[in-house]
């Protein structure tokens, strides 16, 4: 089991700055939510061996993981650039505003090898970068954590469902990730790669456990 957790509410959701690799931390209410995702995940592994840990280095996805490794007593995170949102390159840090003297437009948005900003990753790059730094750590057979950001968790997922990034330009496919969001990969009891939730946020409206152990996972 692979539980993938884009971090909670960040700064620069509310402060009108660019995401990407702007280092803002997470505010208030995204740390609640953390928090509550945190107290669920800790009844569905009540009893059982907590999970491994990973997390990108940028503080709102640190933050967010040191919340569920203090809830789940997990000993160990492991963080990794590689799980970093797509580098906006000399926009990080900026206001949306102030962004867009460093902001190159593509012309159609499915081009790979554009780069938006300057000195920032192309789509190909960032593809690449995600799934290079972290195959090893998704080809391990004990249950996992990775807390991360929108755009690589979409990378994961697109490498879950054996897409290339060419795939995914030219099929227009896209995954919904929203802040605070869980979504549970695995291999299931059919040996296929499964998708068991997506971009689900169920706990924000119950304390029940998810029931996580439910799903026809390969054990």
């Amino acid at each position: 089991m692979i539980l993938l957790i884009r971090h909670g509410e960040a700064e620069h959701h509310v402060k009108a700055l660019t995401g990407g690799w702007t280092d803002s931390c997470l505010t208030a209410d995204g740390k609640v939510q953390m928090e509550k995702l945190a107290a669920v995940l800790k009844k569905d592994f009540a009893g059982r061996k907590p999970p491994r840990l990973a997390a990108s280095d940028l503080q709102r996805c640190q933050l967010g993981a040191a919340i569920l490794k203090k809830a789940l007593g997990i000993k160990e995170m492991i963080l990794f650039e590689a799980l970093r949102e797509k580098n906006n390159g000399k926009a990080a840090g900026k206001s949306v505003i102030a962004a867009k003297a460093f902001y190159h437009a593509p012309k159609t948005g499915r081009e790979l090898d554009h780069r938006n900003y300057d000195e920032g990753e192309t789509r190909r790059e960032f593809y690449e970068r995600t799934i290079d730094g972290i195959k090893d750590v998704l080809s391990g057979t004990e249950d996992l954590i990775i807390v991360a950001h929108k755009g690589s968790i979409q990378n994961i997922l697109f490498y879950w469902m054996g897409y290339s990034i060419d795939e995914v330009a030219f099929k227009k496919v896209s995954f919904d990730i929203r802040p605070a969001s869980l979504t549970m990969i695995g291999i299931n009891k059919w040996d296929e790669h499964a998708i068991f939730l997506l971009n689900d946020l169920s706990y924000l409206r119950s304390d029940e456990k998810i029931g996580l152990f439910d799903f026809p996972i390969k054990r």
